[in-house]
């Protein structure tokens, strides 16, 4: 039976966000494994999504592989405790994906572009990253900024250096609103720029480019359309209480999810039908959020 994923393009760069839409359909996926604890008195939860095969890929919509997600409202409004146990969860993830032998070479991507705020959590990441014997860092820039593709760019520069290994760090866009800023997502399928808000560029993987390439990303934009989406369940529950809305809360009932989405998008259409939201405070979190992953990668690349 075709699962309600297939009828509408429900934007997500999260393995977990994927998952968690079957889960609300019901619907068993083969070939594709959950596994979830906590850590710190359950401050931060860390999921991870094992895609095993080709049906999961199906399923999924992604390739094979590892993708760990680790949530923690503290990454919005950051002590330095809750910065430390991130940035340590964070390292330990990444060493556990990252094997490398003394000399082999690491080149560090910082995708997006530097001058949107929402996007320029990459080339923030690479400016703290620590140059070493072996360790390279680059922001190769968006294609409007460059008139290349950066799949391309990087495919040529691995072909010059050699690099061993890519470390790929990139924004993402989400699915809740709660996600944003507040989760972390690293994979070992590498990464396709811009999937999550229907921008698709060129895959950037051990497929494309021969190497391993992990990625890591924070979503900090969401569809328009979710948002409302989402306020009008709300709206839906505060109304329910009252006699005279019962005929359009019953109305409201009928429809699943995914058929109040497409309604949602119809009527934002053309005005907003393809905005993209971020948070106000969007300067501060990138910030803090570039200073983690960079702590992170420096300690995982230092062990």
């Amino acid at each position: 039976m075709e699962n309600n994923m297939e009828k509408i393009n429900m934007r997500t760069d999260l393995a977990l966000e994927t998952r968690e839409q079957y889960e609300q359909d019901n619907v068993e996926i083969s070939g594709v494994i959950l596994r979830e604890r906590e850590a710190y008195e359950g401050a931060i939860k860390i999921t991870t999504v094992i895609i095993e095969n080709e049906h999961g890929e199906r399923a999924m919509k992604k390739p094979k592989g590892n993708y760990i997600t680790i949530e923690a409202m503290g990454l919005r409004e950051l002590y330095e405790q809750e910065r430390e146990q991130i940035t340590e969860i964070l390292k330990n993830e990444l060493g556990n994906l990252i094997s490398l032998k003394k000399g082999q070479k690491v080149l560090v991507v910082g995708l997006g572009n530097r001058d949107a705020t929402p996007d320029a959590l990459g080339p923030r990441v690479i400016k703290e990253i620590e140059i070493g014997e072996n360790i390279y860092a680059i922001a190769p820039g968006v294609m409007a900024q460059t008139g290349m593709e950066t799949a391309e760019y990087i495919h040529a520069l691995v072909k010059e250096m050699c690099p061993d290994i890519i470390i790929a760090v990139d924004a993402l866009a989400a699915r809740n609103v709660n996600r944003l800023n507040t989760t972390i997502q690293i994979s070992d399928t590498g990464i396709c720029p811009g999937s999550g808000v229907g921008n698709h560029r060129k895959e950037i993987s051990s497929r494309t480019l021969g190497i391993p390439v992990i990625s890591i990303g924070v979503p900090t934009v969401v569809d328009a359309a979710t948002i409302v989406n989402d306020a009008m369940d709300k709206l839906i529950d505060a109304l329910s209480a009252s006699a005279a809305f019962e005929s359009l809360k019953s109305s409201m009932e009928r429809m699943d999810m995914y058929e109040k989405y497409q309604l949602i998008k119809e009527i934002l259409e053309p005005a907003g039908g393809d905005m993209y939201v971020t948070p106000k405070d969007i300067d501060e979190n990138v910030k803090n959020l570039s200073l983690i992953l960079s702590d992170a990668i420096n300690m995982a690349l230092s062990r």
